[in-house]
């Protein structure tokens, strides 16, 4: 069993590359970014613990053959609230990720996030020998009761402070246990277009490069008014479109000059190719997000190889 824990400065730099689960993360309130990993590898099982400083999208994908299940690490209310495939994530929730599936991550200003992640085949042996029904974990979002949930979190996070062993039977009889009256979460049809409208815009903001798309644009695309945009990326994010969307083309930004070394890539051509002009505009909004102005990020000795890629990549879960 592998014990692992580390505090970070920079979560574009953090994690363990492990390029299987693709993992991104776009920084989006201002400030520097501090951020806490632990992992326990146990081989069949894998505990993960991450808490960030500040507000962050995070995607990635489960790799093939996993099976994750993730929780809030406390109960603290947030506004607006985690959310998780476009879904509100209570204190009381459990996200369910399948084999090869995408995650989209909305993480409030200091949230921490605990995952289990079993290899699936062991898990559903687990399941059968038990006599549980596989149908039980095919919801995406469940929600259990809190005095169930609450041993689950402290046996995690017993585990990831070294103070316990990460038993998979044990864990996964606790993960029973509260299963027995957790219910599919329910999502109001508002909430829930509001996740996808922010998710629409935030991959085709992303994909543009510098033909950024205005608000106006994006309105047309997705079929929606001005007003109800507004309104879902105030509900999702806390933020105006504007702001979001800024903020993740300043993520791309910083991004490639992290994976890129000075040499090959200099700031105005990066900030350019995500549609920033203004190099003294661009350098005030840089700052006021990441704490530092581009020429002070810390760039890449040497580029990644062809054919592969150096975004920042979870070492077990999101």
């Amino acid at each position: 069993m592998t014990l692992f824990s580390t505090v970070l400065e920079d979560f574009h730099l953090g994690d363990a590359p492990e390029p299987v689960w693709q993992q991104r993360y776009r920084q989006l309130s201002p400030g520097r970014m501090n951020s806490r990993l632990q992992q326990v590898d146990g081989g069949r099982l894998r505990l993960y613990g991450k808490w960030m400083s500040e507000r962050v999208v995070q995607q990635g994908c489960v790799p093939p053959g996993r099976l994750c299940i993730a929780m809030l690490g406390e109960s603290a209310s947030s506004i607006p609230p985690p959310r998780a495939q476009g879904r509100e994530l209570p204190p009381n929730a459990l996200l369910v990720l399948q084999a090869g599936e995408e995650f989209h991550l909305q993480r409030p200003p200091g949230m921490e996030l605990l995952s289990i992640t079993f290899e699936r085949e062991a898990f559903l042996g687990l399941l059968d020998a038990a006599g549980g029904t596989r149908q039980a974990w095919a919801s995406p979002v469940l929600q259990a009761a809190p005095q169930r949930l609450e041993p689950l979190r402290l046996r995690l996070r017993a585990a990831l402070d070294a103070s316990s062993p990460a038993s998979p039977l044990a864990i996964f009889a606790t993960l029973q246990a509260l299963l027995a009256d957790a219910g599919a979460a329910r999502q109001a049809l508002g909430s829930a277009s509001a996740g996808y409208l922010v998710a629409q815009c935030h991959r085709i903001v992303a994909e543009s490069g510098a033909g950024v798309p205005g608000i106006d644009a994006l309105c047309a695309r997705l079929r929606t008014s001005r007003r109800s945009l507004q309104s879902a990326f105030r509900q999702v994010t806390g933020l105006a479109p504007v702001e979001y969307l800024r903020g993740l083309r300043l993520n791309l930004v910083r991004q490639r000059l992290v994976d890129t070394p000075a040499a090959q890539l200099n700031i105005a051509t990066a900030a350019a190719a995500q549609g920033f002009e203004q190099m003294s505009h661009f350098g005030a909004r840089y700052k006021a997000l990441f704490g530092e102005l581009p020429s002070q990020t810390r760039r890449a000795v040497q580029g990644p190889a062809a054919g592969t890629s150096s975004s920042p990549a979870g070492t077990g879960g999101p």
